[in-house]
């Protein structure tokens, strides 16, 4: 458990801080199989592991530590005060000019006191590797978040428009209430955060400084961007409306199964996540109902997806075999 001992100019100076750039890094959390991705970013995953040939998957991959619980903190660098919208390209100039000992060091506790593997070596030997890991982000960010990014930007816009009416009406008590239950806003100016894996506990006195609050898409708990005792007070929350991120994301399957059965039927299939009619699986695919339902008629004739009627409506599903296809495609996971 972590408290914050916060002062009345802290609220005064409270801030909500949306960044292109954080979130870039954030969605490094749930690129590989770590840690379960949640269910609105599952489509989201398959799309950038789709496209991991427009970036460096090794050095990104290397960013996130053995236990998926880590990265450095000089990835997602705090803002001044008055800057709370930097743009991608600003915010990750501070990353391209960290200092090379201090990026360096950071680097080394990816390790977590064991051997670094291959590619966190070869960072840690560069004399500069903050420039080489900027140059990897923005690579990474063109091909994986900034498709996404539009949608992403109107969710944590939208929630820091509620937060904000949360505050207005009802106070700071009914603002951190509507964060998270594991956050308490005491009258005596006491903070506290239940974060399981926050790298501090106990109680941080932090006059003066102010409070950033962080809502995010790729957040899907209570969580602290940077050491607490080093930083001002800083909060990451999960962003109210994150789930409606998969109605953004147009499914793709994975490679293998897209050469086996053809791009058109496993993007189809990757959609079929849930029973759907022709028209919304049109819609989630951006192709016209023609084309889905002559997809639909190939896999059905092969047992990979079955049909019903509700009504006036008829809704597709995949069989056993076309589960067995996506898993073993490593695609968006069903029944989740």
């Amino acid at each position: 458990m972590l408290t914050y001992l916060l002062d009345v100019g802290d609220l005064a100076d409270a801030r909500f801080v949306v960044s292109p750039l954080n979130e870039t890094v954030l969605s490094l959390f749930h690129l590989n199989a770590i840690h379960a991705t949640a269910h609105h970013l599952a489509g989201w995953r398959c799309e950038a592991n789709t496209r991991r040939d427009e970036y460096d998957r090794a050095l990104i991959d290397a960013l996130v530590s053995p236990s998926g619980k880590q990265i450095p903190d000089f990835l997602t660098p705090v803002t001044a005060q008055a800057d709370v919208r930097p743009s991608f390209e600003a915010h990750l100039d501070v990353v391209r000019s960290t200092d090379a000992e201090a990026a360096r060091i950071e680097l080394v506790e990816l390790a977590e006191g064991g051997a670094p593997g291959p590619e966190l070596a070869r960072l840690i030997a560069l004399d500069d590797p903050a420039p080489v890991i900027a140059e990897a982000l923005a690579a990474y960010h063109a091909a994986a978040v900034a498709p996404v990014w539009p949608a992403v930007q109107r969710i944590l816009e939208s929630d820091v428009v509620f937060r904000g009416r949360e505050l207005a009406v009802g106070g700071p008590t009914r603002l951190f209430e509507s964060l998270s239950p594991r956050v308490e806003w005491r009258r005596t100016g006491e903070l506290s955060v239940d974060m399981s894996c926050s790298v501090v506990s106990g109680e941080v006195r932090s006059p003066g400084r102010g409070l950033t609050l962080m809502p995010s898409v790729f957040t899907t708990r209570i969580t602290t961007a940077h050491d607490p005792t080093r930083t001002a007070p800083n909060i990451g929350y999960p962003a109210r409306g994150a789930a409606t991120l998969a109605e953004s994301v147009p499914p793709v399957a994975d490679d293998a199964l897209r050469k086996l059965i053809g791009a058109a039927k496993a993007d189809l299939l990757a959609a079929l996540v849930e029973p759907a009619a022709v028209v919304d699986l049109a819609a989630a695919l951006g192709i016209s109902p023609s084309a889905v339902s002559q997809s639909l008629k190939v896999l059905g004739a092969s047992g990979i997806v079955e049909s019903s009627r509700f009504g006036r409506r008829v809704l597709y599903r995949r069989t056993a075999l076309g589960d067995a296809l996506i898993d073993r495609g490593n695609g968006v996971p069903h029944g989740s």
